[in-house]
């Protein structure tokens, strides 16, 4: 008996239709929970990025895009990206949503440090995502007269600022 050779997969990465197959997975997810949303995507230095857009963009941005970061999580999963991939991730986004936010959070960090400063107290933001609070400690470490710590576990990690 002769051992079986690993199939090709149409979906390699090296040949550039992994996006393909990971906008069509998406498009399926989108279809079974009845959202009419368009799916679209493209790969750029091993990630790719996948923009959902339409009606019922409102739905995937609800509860502070709970849904649209659970799809996320979701396709990452799925494909396995990461350590051993020539995928490093699958990143969801609806129209800039993303940048949008990072700007927001970056507005939230500088007005927060305003406060713990005059007010010489700490200040606990709201529960975030892993990848929002990143974003808020790197905004906050340029900021003197405050530091920033992650407390909490879970969903409930949020961040608290203090004067230094």
């Amino acid at each position: 008996m002769s051992e079986s050779q690993p199939q090709k997969d149409d979906a390699d990465p090296a040949r550039g239709e992994f996006h393909q197959t990971v906008a069509q997975f998406c498009e399926g997810l989108v279809r079974c929970v009845k959202l009419e949303l368009t799916v679209t995507a493209s790969e750029s230095d091993g990630v790719v990025l996948v923009n959902i857009s339409g009606p019922d963009r409102p739905v995937l941005l609800s509860n502070a895009a709970s849904l649209l970061n659970s799809l996320e999580y979701l396709l990452n999963r799925v494909f396995r990206t990461g350590r051993e991939s020539r995928i490093s991730s699958i990143v969801l986004d609806s129209e800039s949503y993303r940048q949008h936010r990072e700007a927001e959070l970056i507005l939230l960090a500088q007005m927060a440090s305003q406060k713990v400063v005059s007010q010489q107290k700490p200040l606990s933001l709201q529960p975030m995502t892993p990848r929002e609070r990143r974003i808020v400690h790197l905004a906050l470490a340029v900021i003197e007269g405050v530091r920033s710590q992650s407390e909490g576990h879970g969903e409930n990690r949020s961040i608290t600022i203090y004067p230094s």
